[in-house]
């Protein structure tokens, strides 16, 4: 069974970061590494606060993984500190870890920062030279390229100013007001992967899921089209499946391949 392993923090609702990844991967079949980057204190309302993990353990943890198992791809999720950031980019750089996508998690979708704003720069000198992928959703590709994505052209023009930065882009196009479209750019093609929008509120954890699967899908030889591909399909099938959790958003089923719902709720 090949090992993936995942630097990303918790969320105590269940519904995105680690336990999503763990969810996502159980559920195609891989074993998941984990090293925990900051716990958070959240439900389907919101999160109430966040307490962020000192760098040296977040480390202490990688290098423990990594003196005993082999890593077939790395996912990166929330970091939160400039000193995580760097602590991940000189491990990344030093073992040469393959298959690195980077889900840049700047913020929660109620709005908060889940990463000090002084760190985005640190993140794009630093990190993104060694990243394979990157997956922003709209709104962080914006950040990243440092221009606004209203349409379909702006995310052409935001993958290729990302580019330039290092990794392989997939830009998910989820939050578009019209149909979501992806984009996938390897600095010589664009592919676009479409889909019709889904009815349903129950998206938390979407874009956790679709990094998580594309790490998968990568380590098993696919090229970045097919994988972003399939992992557009799985998270397509998390969503529709998604379900009632709490009083707010609920999470995608990222377990929907191994398991199913009793009673179509948390509750």
């Amino acid at each position: 069974m090949k090992s993936i392993l995942i630097i990303a923090g918790s969320d105590s609702c269940g519904g995105a970061g680690m336990q999503a990844d763990i969810r996502t991967l159980t559920s195609l079949g891989f074993h998941t590494l984990s090293a925990l980057t900051a716990l958070t204190a959240q439900n389907s309302m919101g999160i109430n606060d966040i307490y962020p993990i000192p760098s040296a353990f977040v480390l202490k943890q990688l290098e423990t993984i990594i003196t005993d198992i082999p890593v077939h791809a790395v996912k990166i999720g929330m970091l939160f500190s400039i000193a995580n950031i760097k602590e991940i980019a000189n491990f990344i750089k030093s073992h040469k870890l393959p298959h690195v996508v980077l889900d840049p998690v700047l913020s929660a979708s109620t709005g908060i920062s889940l990463l000090e704003y002084e760190a985005i720069p640190v993140l794009k000198e630093m990190l993104l030279p060694f990243t394979n992928v990157v997956t922003p959703n709209i709104h962080e590709a914006g950040i990243l390229a440092g221009i606004k994505i209203r349409n379909q052209n702006d995310m052409f023009q935001a993958a290729k100013l990302i580019k330039k930065m290092g990794p392989d882009v997939v830009i998910t196009g989820g939050h578009l007001e019209k149909e979501p479209i992806d984009i996938v750019y390897d600095g010589s093609n664009f592919q676009q992967i479409s889909g019709s929008r889904l009815d349903t509120p129950h998206t938390h954890g979407s874009g956790c899921v679709f990094s998580s699967a594309l790490a998968a899908f990568l380590s098993q030889k696919n090229d970045l089209i097919k994988a972003a591909e399939l992992a557009n399909g799985f998270v397509r099938h998390a969503i529709e499946q998604g379900y009632p959790c709490g009083s707010g958003s609920g999470p995608v089923h990222a377990g929907w391949k191994q398991d199913s719902i009793s009673d179509g709720s948390c509750f």
